[in-house]
């Protein structure tokens, strides 16, 4: 340390205090230095500074220096010799004797002798002749004499040795590959030359010139140069280095060979020469044996695991082109992958089990970078543990490009049987392909005219699943090469690598599972639903199939199979994401290709029949019939008619208006709160990070490090946790409703069996033509159009029990029924709106008068509502009904056995069941509707928010589409004025 102290104060302080600290100064460039003339006449080169950015002087004059090539320092002319060189102009020249030059070194004077003179113009010794050699030290560094100076003599190369391209030194002749004795000299017939190499024999020369690009080829000067050499050197002398070369030349052929006759490539000459028997030292390219044989092979003996991770340990065995052996390598670190990232992402892409996939844009120019992307070979391998020891597995290459025989592209196809696997390949070509291409166009430059390029590389690993212990069959890496030209990367171009590594394993005993499964419940599925059409048709009073019955089969087979589509989805979904992420010993992959296709296609169906489903059940809602029977009674006279017959007080309509705008307003209520529904789903899957578990790797944490690699989602996966998601909240919603909200603060379609009591309203619903419900709505007080005092006065008295019970029977308070009706009802009640229709029909000012009733209209309301409430009191001798429970199979059925041809049947329900007409009965229904609403436009958007977004909007334009359908059929079926629903 204190030498180096010691150098620092003598060298580095002249220069530390010679620079001024300077804000700013004069622009210099070196072109800018001349020769500057000083007092005396003297003249001296100046050079350019660098650290001063300024011209300087050189310490001696101009016969003493000159200024260097580069014109940053200075040096001694011809004829002197340095006495000290420390750069810039830190240098001393001392001049030589005469007839004395500079030697090699620059520090000594010489004498030219033996072979060379001195000349006195240039001051320097004349170059000695040919395959002669300058020699001013001997080989121990003795340094040579003449008449006692040190002096410079040329030596002749001895036989079989010539100069080399320094000048310096005779080396052996290498392109001779067979000395002759007879030759003295490092000379070659032309006829015998290939490659720089002497060849003993006359050679046939090969027209080997070209590289493949993915539509066309390029010429190769290394090619042309080397093939010729390398084929012969390996075939018939067995160099190593030759067959390394030769293997290399079929590599960046892209393993294309033709086995036509006449037609010669690099690899048809790679696979001459391992068809000897007995040439075992060529490299291993090609496998010999049928694809799916080499990929079925079962000696790797790794039991891979999840916890704890496993990782794929590939290596790779490297060659420089010309087969120099550079060792073997693991891949981490991005040595396969030409996107650059950080190291841990990188390196994620072995992480067993983790779906890897990494695209990037690079500058195509940066290619041509041989320090970055530096041309090599690689041989991969694969390390695994075999009874204690260490071993490497030869990994399989398929290569897309290969082509046989000018056409055959098998290994793009599917068929493993027909697959040509390899084991060598390249990164990146950014030499070789230097020259024409075969359209004609001329190099202009001695860069490569194209770069060839891994474009595509794909790792697919096979699991074992016979065995079920975690191991698999060989690993398959497959490249698809692209080239990029130098003319489109100067002008910008970019190019999209990528690199992938997916997963799979035999899926025949899952494919047989899915198939018993779907096959299994579509056919209960659509045995059901042909029962769900019988029962319809025995409510709808069809008693044969017709048309409207195929119909319905067709909408009820909707409606089960989306459930039954729902179920089995959902169910595989959700098997694999909790099994895959919570494997130890790995046994289980993801669905892909066709497996997963045809999940997708029943996930998709399930939305698709859903749809139907709902847009035949908002149909339905839409064209019921419904009543609202008014049995107030009228309130004394007024008077007495022109006719001489009591006009009575009439009954106020107000009532009636009230109870169809509350039941218009609960037509679209539902169970849960759609905008909290989806605002919690999003925020749990979105904010707080369920569907960052949704990735395509054992990982399964709900928050990840931002810095870690982030697997592609898998839309299984998000499928699995978002129908998960929706459904805990749905059902906490419905829970927090059914328990709480609806007993203590409001239950919407209970209040409304309340409003009708309170109403002296009951409603009359026909949901097919002889099935319907009826809200039995009487006033126990017998009367309800009368004003507050007295209104509060009969509460009162209902709160003592001192009035009878709201139901229909005595002494019950059972206000809701399921009806079967005689067809005879159904028939009078059609007859008395035939003349209504009629009406409507002949046009829409026919009959109309003040306030948008017509007078057929409001007789037919008078008519209606006399006729059913006289049907409600039993006081039709020829329709009547019956009061009765439904069994315990009828109601696990959902159907009735009685006949109802001749005689009614009211069945006490649960107290909402006329719910089923309205959104709120349906809740099931929907809620279905909207998981897979929200789940599909995810699948599409791979985004939770915008999915909400779209399911709310849809949700909304459901609830307005029903909302309007049944306003409409409100105010056509209770012949209540439409502008009085608000």
């Amino acid at each position: 340390m204190a030498v180096n102290m010691i150098w620092c104060i003598f060298f580095c302080l002249p220069f530390v205090f010679g620079l001024e600290e300077n804000e700013y100064f004069q622009l210099v460039t070196k072109d800018d230095c001349t020769t500057e003339t000083q007092p005396g006449g003297q003249q001296f080169k100046q050079y350019f500074n660098t650290e001063k950015m300024k011209c300087e002087t050189c310490s001696q004059n101009t016969s003493f220096q000159d200024v260097s090539s580069d014109g940053y320092s200075c040096v001694c002319r011809p004829g002197y010799r340095y006495s000290k060189d420390f750069g810039g102009s830190n240098i001393e020249c001392v001049v030589c004797e005469s007839q004395q030059a500079r030697s090699a070194d620059g520090w000594r004077c010489v004498t030219c002798n033996s072979g060379t003179t001195f000349n006195n113009q240039t001051k320097t010794c004349v170059p000695c002749a040919a395959n002669n050699v300058p020699v001013e030290r001997t080989v121990n560094g003795a340094l040579v004499t003449s008449g006692g100076s040190e002096a410079r003599t040329c030596q002749r190369c001895s036989a079989n040795t010539s100069l080399n391209v320094e000048g310096n030194r005779c080396e052996r002749c290498t392109m001779l590959l067979k000395l002759n004795p007879s030759v003295s000299s490092c000379s070659c017939d032309a006829n015998n030359l290939a490659g720089g190499v002497c060849f003993p024999t006359t050679i046939v020369p090969l027209t080997i010139s070209t590289l493949p690009l993915s539509s066309g080829s390029v010429e190769s000067a290394y090619v042309k140069e080397h093939v010729q050499a390398a084929y012969l050197m390996c075939k018939d002398f067995v160099n190593i280095t030759a067959c390394q070369i030769l293997s290399n030349l079929c590599v960046l052929s892209w393993y294309r060979y033709d086995d036509s006759p006449g037609t010669t490539t690099t690899c048809n000459l790679y696979r001459q020469i391992l068809a000897d028997p007995q040439k075992e030292y060529i490299p291993w390219l090609y496998y010999s044996q049928e694809g799916n044989r080499v990929l079925d092979d079962d000696k790797l003996t790794t039991e891979y695991t999840f916890s704890p991770a496993s990782l794929l340990e590939y290596r790779v065995g490297r060659y420089t082109l010309n087969g120099t052996y550079l060792g073997i390598s693991p891949v981490t670190g991005g040595l396969l992958q030409l996107c650059s990232d950080t190291t841990s992402r990188l390196n994620a892409a072995y992480t067993f089990g983790t779906y890897y996939e990494q695209t990037c844009s690079i500058p195509a120019i940066e290619l041509w970078d041989t320090k970055t992307y530096q041309m090599e070979f690689y041989d991969l391998y694969i390390e695994f543990t075999r009874f204690g020891e260490q071993q490497l597995y030869s990994a399989p290459v398929k290569i897309n490009n290969l082509e046989v025989n000018r056409g055959d592209t098998d290994n793009r196809g599917t068929d493993s049987q027909k697959w040509t696997l390899s084991r060598r390949f390249f990164m990146v070509d950014n030499v070789v392909s230097t020259g024409t291409d075969t359209t004609g166009g001329a190099a202009t430059s001695t860069l490569p005219q194209y770069v060839r390029y891994a474009k595509d590389i794909e790792i697919s690993v096979t699991l074992d699943s016979t065995l079920g212990n975690g191991r698999i069959f060989p690993p398959l890496m497959t490249i698809t090469y692209d080239q990029v030209s130098l003319a489109n990367a100067q002008a910008g171009a970019t190019i999209t690598p990528t690199f992938k590594v997916k997963y799979s394993m035999s899926l025949v005993a899952y494919l047989k599972d899915f198939q018993i499964a779907v096959g299994t419940l579509s056919t209960l599925g659509v045995i059901f639903a042909g029962y769900k059409t019988w029962a319809w048709s025995k409510r709808a009073g069809r008693l044969a199939i017709d048309f409207a019955a195929i119909v319905n089969f067709i909408f009820f087979v909707s409606g089960v199979l989306s459930n039954v589509f729902f179920v089995i989805t959902f169910g595989i979904a959700f098997y694999f994401f909790i099994f895959y992420k919570r494997q130890s010993v790995v046994y289980l992959f993801l669905l892909e290709g066709s497996y997963y296709e045809e999940w997708l296609g029943l996930f998709g169906s399930a939305f698709a029949l859903k749809c139907l489903q709902v847009a035949h059940m908002v149909a339905t809602q839409c064209t019921v019939d419904i009543f609202f029977i008014d049995w107030e009674k009228p309130k004394g006279t007024l008077g007495i008619k022109a006719d001489g017959s009591k006009k009575e007080n009439p009954v106020s309509i107000w009532r009636t208006y009230f109870a169809a705008n509350e039941w218009n307003e609960i037509q679209t209520c539902r169970k849960i709160n759609h905008i909290f529904q989806i605002f919690a789903v999003v925020f749990f899957l979105n904010y707080v990070g369920f569907e960052n578990t949704a990735t395509k790797d054992p990982n399964g944490q709900v928050v990840k490090s931002s810095g870690d690699y982030q697997a592609p989602s898998d839309p299984m996966f998000r499928y699995a946790i978002a129908a998960l998601v929706y459904l805990l909240v749905a059902f906490v919603q419905w829970l927090f409703f059914t328990l709480f909200y609806e007993r203590f603060f409001e239950d919407k379609v209970r209040d409304f069996v309340d409003l009708c009591s309170m109403a002296n309203i009951s409603v009359f619903i026909m949901h097919q033509a002889q099935y319907g419900y009826y809200i039995h709505g009487r006033s126990v007080y017998g009367k309800a159009d009368t004003n507050m005092k007295e209104m509060f006065e009969m509460m009162k008295k209902e709160e003592k029990d001192l009035v009878g019970q709201r139901g229909l029977l005595p002494n019950t308070e059972q206000q809701t029924f399921v009806m079967t009706l005689p067809r005879k009802l159904r028939l009078k009640y059609e007859e008395v709106l035939l003349a209504v229709a009629l009406e409507s029909a002949a046009g829409p000012q026919a009959g109309k008068e003040k306030g948008g009733l017509t007078e057929k209209q409001v007789e037919a309301y008078n008519i209606i509502n006399k006729f059913l409430s006289t049907f409600i009191d039993h006081s039709l001798k020829s329709l009547d009904y019956q009061i009765r429970d439904k069994t315990l199979l009828e109601s696990i059925m959902d159907t009735e056995f009685l006949d109802a041809s001749e005689k009614g049947y009211f069945y006490n329900d649960n107290g909402h069941s006329f719910d089923q007409c309205l959104f709120y009965g349906n809740e099931m229904t929907l809620l279905l509707f909207d998981t897979l609403l929200f789940c599909i436009v995810d699948l599409i958007a791979k985004n939770f928010v915008l999915a909400g977004i779209i399911t709310y909007i849809i949700i909304e334009i459901v609830a307005l589409i029903r909302d309007h359908g049944g306003r409409k059929n409100l105010a056509k079926k209770t012949l209540v004025d439409e502008r009085f629903l608000i």
